[in-house]
């Protein structure tokens, strides 16, 4: 007893009949690869993502994923090279972060103007370092997302060389 699947495929809008391709004049039933496949296939990173995204993810979780980025992609050069300009930008606001905090807390022994001095420079670093980070991650973060190659002046050129 054999039944016809085209009534159901019909009712369910599926049409199995063009399933694999072959190749014209060939007798084994080896599927060709579709030219679309191809470029879906150049476009995906790590772990299966898009470029884009992969390029927004090295800004949105900086400099930690960047620097997994960089070591786990060595195809594509679009998230290479975000990978290596968010590595430079907030890696570079990290450092002086950092050294900003260490230098306050060797100013703090300092006997009477000591910690008035550490309040102000911590202060004036975070006054202007917190903006302009965030301005640079939202910017960056968006550029990447659109698809776009932004390279900052000093940091895109570094990152170039490293791609």
């Amino acid at each position: 007893m054999s039944t016809d699947n085209t009534e159901i495929d019909g009712e369910l809008g599926t049409d199995h009949s063009n399933a694999i391709a072959t190749e014209p004049g060939s007798s084994d039933a080896e599927p060709t690869v579709a030219d679309s496949d191809v470029d879906a296939e150049d476009s995906t990173v790590v772990g299966g993502l898009s470029e884009n995204v992969a390029g927004a993810l090295v800004y949105l979780f900086a400099p930690f994923i960047a620097v997994l980025f960089y070591l786990l992609e060595d195809r594509n050069e679009f998230v290479r090279f975000h990978a290596a300009q968010s590595i430079v930008v907030f890696g570079g606001f990290f450092a002086v972060g950092m050294g900003v905090f260490m230098m306050g807390f060797v100013l703090e022994f300092l006997p009477f103007v000591g910690w008035m001095l550490s309040l102000a420079i911590s202060m004036l670093t975070f006054l202007v370092l917190a903006p302009l980070g965030f301005i640079l991650w939202v910017l960056l973060t968006y550029k990447a997302v659109t698809g776009e190659r932004y390279a900052l002046p000093v940091a895109g050129e570094i990152a170039e060389r490293y791609v």
